[in-house]
């Protein structure tokens, strides 16, 4: 389905693309090629469309599961089959990582099949001599944030941006904007807020300037008028009254909110000083070098003929900025997107924008059509084409969700086509239809009288679905169904998870309120903060009433009469430590111990290094039981251990305190859970470590501490791993979260009115941070405060009338984020709703969400779950509030909590601590025996046959042996997923360094010959045209004193004389990666030539001395890794590529004759991971 418009469109404010010369005419369709690719899914009527549209602007509206990224793709490899582009010059940019390599992966497979076809043709009748001869690896495949960062790079000096600018993450932010705040000196009488809310608030502020590209100081001129405006008038124009409490606070908000954006330009100033940028300046000033450097869009669009813009609806009016004044005025681009799935709001996106695109880039009209041939070009609305086929959910499924979404259409079925008007909030989408090949899917509808209840259903569904095939056999080794549980708030998993606790069901939490609220982390940042810290009582409280020591409450209260008895020595002469600190002099002081908190100022930290002897008694008649004693010793010798590394770099600090607290061993117990899954918390907060020790100013522990609690209070914590669909276990995650998978099985619940859709607004006349809306890209697409009005009351009531339009247009948001999760789901969509949900007071409404398919309901499409209640039959008060349950504390986290007057357990499950023991005894006897063999065939078939919570600790006892085990080989290795090609070079070395600092990253500075590496790297780059950033003319060596330093002069002359010099590289630092055993090895070619004979030469330039023999032997190996991923990628036999190292210093040309084939670079990984290599 196609919208062709006419209306004539705004002229954009840079030149226009010259007419291009006519393309000759296709040779293959759409449908021909893909036949031609042996491709499964011919293109639909309206895939084939797009695929095959002209070189001009388009928007695609891609419903979900329509197939966008694959109709892209296809785009590419029909403009590269049919001679109009060559593949580099396509520019694909989306919004994650993983977008962008799925993209990438699909186009470099289709070109990679495209020309073994071509190849096959010698006599030319199909493809012309040298279409494919000289093709990229593959269009250049980017980010939001990466494409600008590159605009920045390239021609940011012309704003006066150095290239090694640092850029700053959310918590460093933090920090630097709390010194702003700190150290404001501006009107502050008005301000009502403490400083951590001030200190977000110019975080908030400052990111909505950059993202609408606003001037903090304009913001407060436009705010300070607002406020004289509105002092000025009187309370009530018609009669003598005065002013409200109400319209004070009024005044009080726009001053502080004015004072805000004081801070955002001192907080602006100083990360100028500091030579930092945070994510919003970086798209920022990509858009300001688009618009004010007319170079960088000449460049640009010389480099890339078509460009391809994925999720547009997520994008900022900055982003919309710097593509339509890089890529408007006509240039073929491509932006597709979902104005349903539009759900980051909150982040600066807006879903009107997406229809803003037919305006921004228009099409250009030929002269010939009827325009005078001497006069202005002509432009038009983009036309704009859609893709309603979905292709993931089965029919019910799409049911419900076209329900969901009918709303969004209908409120903006008048507004017409995206180009015949000015505002673009909504436009109608069509519904979209089932593929021919669509399951018929389920949808579950429940009602349930309290969300405990809701999640005993979830659960025992999870179960029963976790036996279904899906897919009816059609695979040999049929994996388990991909199931998640997705939630409006974080606070809704806890319920389910606790249940899913209690059945033993394997569960992943993908994000868990950030990083840092996992519980390995929260434990491991304990530690750090004990080790850091005397004063951290509440931390080591964390860590004394935990489930590893479990020091009970009146070993606590013995042990806080210590810490005070101490702390009351310290005043005496002799200190706390004396030689008498352990007698029972407590009594002439007893009427001075206060009984407080068990963490207040006597360090609790200071009393564990110097406990008291078995036999001490307080002067309350309190005394340490000889088990928590012992634990106490224990936990202090371990502590004193740790602190022995305080010294070291921050990663070796962390992994050695994982170690001491046995957390690697206790990730990899959890049950059904692969050990990568299991260390995936873990991994990320060492790779956040790295990345303080990367951009702070200070390393050391405290300021590592200090950052860690800046990102808790402004990030929500450290962002967690990004989410990957997982068989192994079930998902809990956010709707947010959700955005780009998919799963067989989808649990929605919590379908409460109030919680989802949220009741929540974030209107900017409330608060002090969000950036008035009239001053914003997007303003025409969101509700306005009407402000003409002529007294003080107007204005006030005019913000009630605003408060209830952005209700509506948040209840807008809330229904795209429902349709989002709806189409998540592949086979089975199971939503629900809670009457009673925790100690909330008041009976929860059903969602709109899900009462509005009781219509799919009454036509068969869904059904009603069983043990759902109707709502005559609720109870009308809250059973989750009428009990009281007790518990001793603390308990044995291998047999539950049980009750304090029968010791009967309170979850009906098995206890596990026979289980666990049974298992610590095989693994001393294994400690006892090294080397006994496996275990005996009975045993260990029997614990293949345990299911439930019982194989769980099956697995648990065969982790801890086979941890020991490979701790006695000294092969407890796990490499991670991708590693570089010079890593695969170091195992083939030295394994075991590589191993340790694989597991122990440290940082290094780079040493002189790297330096010198990367100069000249840059001058080659630089020699073989792929810079771009310099005009013609323009001298080359602005750092003509670095050069000097590095011997840059005499190398460039050296290489100059070399063979190379003459010859024309087919590629530049084209980055590769392929597959090597069980790991993905990535790297960067140098230069990519092409003989004569048609084979390719791959070239890696170095800058040091020629190794040795025995030294050339082991660096071959990244030849060997770059020959292979090329002939892999080009689809040609491995004798037909050739590798060599150019050493420019002893201008010698190395060619190994011994490059390892596939197999043996397999072997060195398993070697590494004391395997042997899959044959």
């Amino acid at each position: 389905m196609s919208v062709e418009s006419k209306t004539p469109a705004k002229t954009p404010a840079e030149a226009p693309d010259a007419l291009p010369a006519p393309l000759p005419q296709p040779r293959f369709s759409p449908e021909e090629l893909s036949a031609m690719l042996g491709e499964k899914n011919t293109p639909t009527a309206e895939q084939s469309l797009i695929i095959s549209s002209p070189l001009a602007p388009r928007l695609v509206i891609a419903g979900a599961g329509s197939g966008k990224t694959a109709t892209m793709a296809d785009r590419v490899v029909w403009l590269v089959a049919n001679g109009w582009v060559r593949p580099e010059e396509v520019l694909g940019v989306t919004f994650t990582r993983k977008a962008a390599g799925e993209l990438a992966t699909r186009i470099r497979a289709k070109l990679a099949a495209l020309a073994r076809i071509a190849a096959a043709d010698p006599e030319h009748k199909v493809f012309p001599e040298g279409l494919l001869s000289t093709d990229a690896l593959e269009p250049k495949v980017s980010t939001y944030h990466s494409y600008a960062s590159g605009i920045v790079s390239d021609y940011g000096l012309r704003l006066g941006v150095e290239r090694d600018v640092v850029l700053l993450g959310g918590a460093q932010s933090f920090q630097l904007a709390s010194e702003v705040v700190e150290a404001f000196d501006g009107d502050y009488q008005h301000f009502r807020s403490a400083k951590s809310t001030l200190v977000k608030a110019v975080i908030q502020l400052a990111g909505e300037c950059a993202e609408h590209l606003q001037d903090p100081a304009q913001v407060r001129g436009w705010l300070l008028e607002r406020v004289a405006e509105f002092e000025a008038l009187p309370y009530v124009a018609t009669a003598k009254k005065n002013p409200s409490q109400a319209a004070g606070e009024l005044s009080a908000l726009l001053r502080t909110r004015a004072s805000v954006a004081d801070m955002v330009g001192r907080y602006a100033e100083a990360k100028r000083a500091r030579g930092a940028l945070d994510f919003g300046d970086l798209v920022a000033l990509a858009a300001r070098v688009a618009s004010e450097i007319p170079v960088a869009a000449q460049t640009e669009r010389r480099r890339y003929k078509v460009v391809l813009l994925d999720e547009f609806q997520d994008t900022s009016h900055a982003q919309l900025v710097l593509f339509s004044r890089l890529f408007g005025g006509g240039h073929a681009v491509t932006a597709v997107g979902d104005p349903n799935q539009s759900i980051y709001g909150f982040r600066g996106a807006s879903a009107g924008q997406l229809f803003h695109f037919v305006r921004e880039f228009p099409v250009r009209v030929d002269q010939a059509d009827g325009g005078d041939a001497g006069g202005p070009p002509k432009f038009a609305v983009a036309p704009t084409s859609y893709l309603t086929t979905a292709w993931r959910n089965g029919r019910n499924i799409l049911d419900a969700a076209n329900v969901i979404s009918a709303p969004l259409s209908k409120a903006a079925a008048h507004a017409g086509a995206a180009g015949a008007r000015d505002s673009a909030g909504s436009v109608a989408v069509p519904p979209l239809q089932p593929s021919p090949a669509a399951v018929q899917g389920r949808v579950v509808m429940g009602r349930f009288g309290t969300d405990e209840d809701e999640a005993a259903a979830i659960a025992a569904d999870v179960l029963k679905f976790r036996r279904t095939d899906f897919d009816a056999g059609k695979a040999e080794n049929p994996e388990p169904p991909a199931m998640a549980v997705l939630c409006r708030r974080r606070a809704q998993m806890e319920c389910v998870r606790r249940e899913f606790e209690l059945r033993g069901i394997p569960y992943e939490i993908v994000g868990l309120g950030g990083l840092l609220d996992t519980p390995e982390i929260v434990d491991l940042v304990a530690t750090l903060r004990v080790l850091a810290d005397p004063g951290r009582s509440d931390s080591l409280m964390r860590l004394l009433a935990g489930a590893r020591w479990r020091i009970g409450p009146a070993d606590l209260m013995a042990f806080r009469d210590w810490s005070s008895f101490l702390a009351r020595r310290r005043g005496r002469p002799g200190g706390a430590h004396d030689s008498d600190a352990d007698t029972d002099v407590e009594s002439d002081t007893a009427g001075t111990v206060v009984e407080g908190d068990l963490t207040d100022a006597a360090s609790l930290v200071e009393a564990l290094d110097w406990l008291p002897r078995p036999d001490w008694t307080s002067a309350h008649g309190r005394r340490l039981s000889p088990e928590a004693h012992h634990r106490l010793q224990r936990l202090s010798a371990e502590l004193r251990q740790l602190r022995s590394f305080m010294g070291d770099d921050l990663s070796t600090l962390l992994g050695e305190v994982e170690r001491a607290m046995l957390l690697d061993i206790e990730v990899a117990a959890r049950p059904g859970i692969s050990i990568h899954q299991a260390r995936r918390n873990l991994d990320a907060f060492q790779d956040a470590a790295a990345g303080f020790l990367h951009t702070s100013q200070r390393v050391d522990v405290l300021a590592f501490l200090a950052w860690l609690e800046a990102a808790a209070a402004e990030e929500n914590g450290l962002d967690a791993a990004a989410p990957e669909v997982n068989h192994e276990a079930v998902q809990l995650l956010t709707v947010h979260a959700s955005k780009g998978l998919e799963w067989d099985v989808v649990f929605v619940p919590g379908l409460n009115a109030g919680a989802f859709p949220s009741s929540r607004d974030s209107r900017w006349s409330s608060g002090s941070a969000a950036l008035p809306w009239p001053l914003r890209g997007d303003r025409a697409d969101l509700p306005q405060w009407d402000l003409e009005h002529p007294d003080q009351k107007g204005w006030l009531d005019a913000e009630k009338d605003f408060k209830a339009a952005v209700q509506v247009h948040g209840e807008a948001e809330e229904r795209r984020l429902a349709y989002v999760a709806y189409t998540r789901a592949k086979h089975v969509l199971w939503v629900s709703s809670a009457a009673w949900v925790g100690s909330r007071a008041g009976l929860a409404e059903m969602s709109p969400f899900l009462a509005e398919l009781e219509a799919v309901t009454g036509a068969g499409a869904a059904e009603i779950h069983p043990l759902s209640v109707t709502e005559d039959a609720l109870p009308e008060e809250s059973p989750l509030t009428s009990e009281l349950e007790l518990a001793l504390w603390p308990y044995d986290p291998l047999e539950g909590p049980v009750h304090p007057q029968t010791g009967a357990r309170l979850r009906l499950v098995p206890g596990r601590r026979a289980a666990m023991e049974a298992a610590a005894a095989r693994v001393l006897e294994r400690l006892e025996r090294p080397d006994a063999g496996e275990l005996p065939a009975p045993a260990a078939a029997g614990a293949r046959q345990l299911r439930g919570p019982a194989g769980g600790w099956a697995q648990e006892a065969a982790t801890l042996l086979d941890r020991r085990s490979r701790r006695t080989a000294g092969q407890d290795v796990h490499l991670p997923g991708h590693i570089s090609a010079s890593t695969l070079v170091d195992l083939d070395d030295d394994a075991a360094s590589v191993v340790a600092r694989l597991r122990r990253p440290v940082p290094r500075e780079p040493g002189m010959s790297a330096r010198k590496g990367t100069a000249f790297h840059a001058w080659v780059e630089e020699y073989f045209g792929t810079s771009g950033m310099l005009d013609l003319g323009e001298a080359a060596g602005s750092d003509d004193h670095i050069d000097e330093a590095y011997g840059l002069d005499a190398m460039v002359e050296t290489f100059r004389r070399s063979e190379w010099a003459h010859r024309a590289p087919a590629h530049v630092e084209v980055p590769v990666e392929t597959r090597i055993g069980e790991v993905v090895v990535r790297g960067r070619i140098d230069a990519v030539f092409r003989d004569a004979d048609g084979g390719w030469d791959l070239v890696d330039w170095k800058t040091g001395r020629r190794p040795s023999a025995g030294q050339l032997k082991t660096k071959a190996v990244q030849l060997a890794v770059y020959r292979l991923a090329w002939s892999r990628l080009k689809g040609v036999p491995l004798e037909d590529v050739r590798a060599a190292f150019y050493y420019v210093a002893d201008n010698q040309v190395v060619r190994p004759h011994d490059l390892g084939s596939a197999e043996r670079l397999e072997e060195i990984v398993a070697a590494a991971l004391g395997r042997t290599a899959t044959p």
